[in-house]
């Protein structure tokens, strides 16, 4: 079934051989499934590689000005992580090996040129480009789960020190209040002790208030770690995937 034009993979082609890139944009379009833009330089392709990214580069080794190796380089330069197809020439294969050390994802010898093949080659490029960009989504996604993992669990421990901290103060503290009431007591005025009774059951209810809120403080931080963890992925699996890409063609011309 035909493809609408904004699924289908945008491909730019830069060589200065007119009748090869005529050729190369009739395979690729008759199949239904490409979107495609030529340039017959390395400067044009720069140029329209600024205004507009491409899901696939196709260039040419060799042209005037800026060869592809040229192109190739800049994009290295821009960090840009479009995948890029190298067309090089018989007994070119120093210019092949220097174009994937550069990060091209292939390259093609034009004296092998097979137009029937070549839909084909773009549309695996693409696809590993796209495999590529969400295995490495992926493992951002989980990187990131696990710091915030490592933050949970970090302040689940804070809060339990602390809270022991506390509890320790407080029974000091309510160790303190008996022995006190208890010393002080015979000492009190009859007109003074109904205020003395309400003073120290005060604190004690200060105490009870500060007890109950430290335990229900702990109690959070381990819900909220135990509910964090529970949404981590079992190891060894990926967290799920993101949108749908666009589909990859997979027919060649003909089919």
């Amino acid at each position: 079934m035909p493809m609408n034009v904004s699924e289908k993979v945008r491909v730019l082609i830069a060589d200065d051989e007119e009748s090869f890139l005529r050729v190369v944009t009739s395979v690729l379009e008759s199949t239904n499934r490409f979107d495609v833009h030529t340039c017959d330089s390395g400067d044009e392709a720069i140029e329209l590689l600024k205004r507009s990214p491409a899901d696939v580069v196709v260039l040419d080794h060799k042209m005037p000005g800026k060869s592809g190796l040229n192109v190739l380089q800049w994009l290295h330069e821009q960090k840009s992580t479009i995948p890029v197809i190298v067309l090089t020439g018989h007994g070119s294969e120093n210019i092949a090996v220097e174009a994937m050390k550069l990060g091209a994802y292939d390259y093609v010898r034009k004296d092998q040129f097979d137009k029937h093949h070549f839909p084909l080659v773009v549309a695996s490029v693409y696809e590993r480009f796209l495999f590529k960009k969400e295995r490495e989504r992926r493992e951002r996604e989980l990187d990131e789960r696990e710091k915030n993992l490592a933050t949970f669990e970090l302040l689940r421990d804070s809060v339990v020190s602390f809270s022991q901290i506390v509890h320790s103060s407080l029974t000091t503290i309510s160790l303190l209040t008996d022995e006190s009431e208890r010393l002080l007591q015979p000492l009190v005025l009859p007109e003074g002790r109904e205020y003395f009774k309400r003073y120290f059951k005060k604190v004690r209810g200060e105490y009870e208030t500060l007890s109950t809120v430290t335990k229900s403080i702990v109690s959070l931080s381990k819900v909220m770690y135990d509910n964090y963890e529970g949404l981590q992925p079992a190891h060894g699996s990926s967290p799920e995937s993101g949108p749908a890409k666009k589909p990859i063609p997979q027919k060649t011309v003909g089919e």
